[in-house]
């Protein structure tokens, strides 16, 4: 698929896993097949998701945060909540935000109560940003698991799930290791 972020297009055939597993005993082709498939179905719906937003004037760090801050109330948010919640770094956020700000759609006030603390703020300008997308970007995102019935899409959400929380085990564990 053209605008993938990796070189994921060219993945072998699971007949060649296969053939290598008779080389080295205890590789699993079918699991080293399906974690690549996962890869490259990740990496051509992430490509896909930044053409469909840029269509629309955004990108996907931005958007994601103005959505974010539609779930806190007014002023409940902070920069440094914001990225924890993320998982990004401040000084990304930062820029984000910088962003946002330069073009009307957030703005960041003093708190009230503790100047210390900066509190941002979805705009009017930023709503309607976010209404002018979201029909959208709601209907593409749907037209990508049209194909799938309701039963099928709630087995791939819990089978996905199943991956993520093998993929936490695997981050403690291997933190551990660091540690």
């Amino acid at each position: 698929m053209p605008g993938s972020l990796t070189l994921l297009n060219g993945l072998p055939k699971y007949e060649v896993f296969l053939e290598e597993a008779k080389r080295f005993p205890g590789l699993d082709a079918s699991a080293c097949y399906t974690y690549l498939q996962l890869l490259r179905t990740g990496d051509e719906l992430l490509a896909l998701d930044e053409q469909v937003l840029s269509s629309y004037g955004t990108r996907h760090g931005r958007f994601n945060l103005l959505m974010m801050l539609l779930k806190y109330s007014d002023g409940e948010a902070t920069p440094a909540g914001l990225a924890d919640k993320t998982g990004v770094t401040r000084a990304t956020i930062s820029g984000l935000l910088d962003g946002l700000e330069k073009d009307g759609l957030i703005e960041r006030r003093p708190d009230p109560e503790d100047r210390r603390l900066i509190r941002v703020h979805l705009t009017a300008a930023g709503q309607e940003f976010l209404d002018k997308i979201v029909p959208g970007y709601c209907r593409w995102l749907s037209s990508i698991v049209e194909p799938l019935n309701e039963k099928e899409r709630q087995q791939l959400v819990m089978l996905l799930e199943k991956i993520r929380t093998r993929l936490l085990a695997v981050n403690r564990r291997d933190a551990e290791r660091i540690d």
